[in-house]
């Protein structure tokens, strides 16, 4: 359900820029996703899709880059990515508890994307 509030938290925000700029039309909007957000991005495209319906970003191309979870250990300095496993009950209701493929800290490691949801481009025609 927090699918459909985000993608109206996006709506609002292309609709308020676009008509701060005077647009005629909304042609295209990039959003970057992070894989820490548990956001559906097929969700959030058909939830922004049935909103922009009847508004100035009707028809507009929607791109959705996902952004993967990165983690930076400060026990050995490796930087990358962090598998999750799935089979982990609680995994869509919160962050498991996760350590460093290299070294096996936990305490050390610090989240260095994944968590983003940004209205990052709007392109619009006046």
């Amino acid at each position: 359900m927090h699918d459909f509030y985000i993608s109206q938290q996006i709506a609002r925000e292309v609709i308020k820029k676009a008509k701060m700029e005077k647009a005629s039309q909304v042609t295209e909007i990039n959003i970057k996703l992070g894989e820490l957000t548990h956001l559906n991005p097929d969700q959030l495209m058909f939830w922004l899709k049935q909103l922009f319906r009847e508004t100035l970003a009707s028809g507009a191309k929607i791109i959705i880059a996902k952004v993967p979870f990165l983690i930076k250990c400060k026990n050995c300095g490796y930087e990358g990515k962090l598998q999750m496993s799935k089979d982990y009950d609680y995994y869509f209701y919160f962050l498991p508890p996760f350590s460093c493929p290299r070294c096996g800290e936990q305490n050390g490691v610090e989240i260095k994307s994944g968590r983003e949801c940004v209205l990052e481009k709007i392109k619009i025609r006046r």
